[in-house]
């Protein structure tokens, strides 16, 4: 029989864990709790994940480090890195990891195993299984499991303003409804459908095959080389 596990967020808001998949508090009546999970494969999303680690650089006081030290920069990418191996190769990419940081990295990397790796006797945070994307990348499904918010993002950008009148606003649906249909029509015929700007999708086709060719006695190159194509979050640290 599977288990339920319980879990905390960041925000140290409850969260259940059932068969890998994420579940949150929708609401809250005085005898219950309500969760749920918003489609079948909720999974933690790998830019929280990054952002996370982002903070902890910056509340120990490695900001400075992180922007002049190439070599630390690295090790802190192959820490979210961890999240496109494989679960079995977490624990032992994390050592191996932990083997090429200096001492003035320990309380970032004692978070990090707290929160997320585990030790012989705690459970993480975290479970493994909330934060790894290794098999949603070998699978060329999408990382992140919140379509729909992008699509609110890219429509928001292109109505372009925060507050449209009613007639500008039904304009912009007119299109997008418009778009949304020749979309269909491509799809239907077999066409692929560019929903990415070239640079991400030679990034994400990059991923992708770096995940496909992985081998466990490459494990340390292979951090490195997914660390090296971890470029968007640096951003925390501007």
């Amino acid at each position: 029989m599977s288990q339920i596990e319980q879990h905390s967020s960041v925000k140290g808001k409850p969260m259940i864990l059932h068969e890998g998949y994420i579940y949150t508090v929708e609401r809250t009546t005085k005898t219950k709790s309500i969760f749920r999970c918003k489609n079948r494969d909720c999974k933690g999303f790998l830019f929280h994940f990054s952002q996370a680690v982002c903070r902890q650089v910056q509340s120990k006081g490695l900001t400075t480090k992180y922007n002049e030290d190439e070599v630390f920069r690295l090790n802190v990418k192959q820490l979210i890195a961890l999240a496109f191996a494989p679960l079995d190769q977490i624990i032992t990419g994390f050592d191996l990891i932990c083997d090429q940081f200096d001492n003035d990295a320990d309380d970032l990397l004692e978070y990090f195993e707290k929160t997320c790796i585990g030790t012989d006797r705690k459970k993480p945070q975290f479970d493994h299984r909330l934060w790894n994307i290794h098999d949603r990348v070998v699978a060329t499904v999408p990382r992140p499991n919140n379509s729909v918010e992008g699509w609110h993002n890219a429509f928001a950008d292109r109505v372009e303003i925060s507050h449209p009148t009613i007639v500008k606003l039904g304009e912009k649906i007119r299109r997008e409804q418009s778009k949304c249909q020749v979309d269909m029509t491509k799809i239907l015929q077999s066409h692929d459908i560019k929903t990415k700007k070239a640079c991400y999708r030679k990034l994400d086709e990059h991923i992708t095959r770096l995940a496909n060719s992985f081998h466990p006695t490459r494990l340390d190159q292979f951090l490195k080389n997914m660390a090296a194509n971890i470029t968007l979050w640096v951003f925390c640290f501007l």
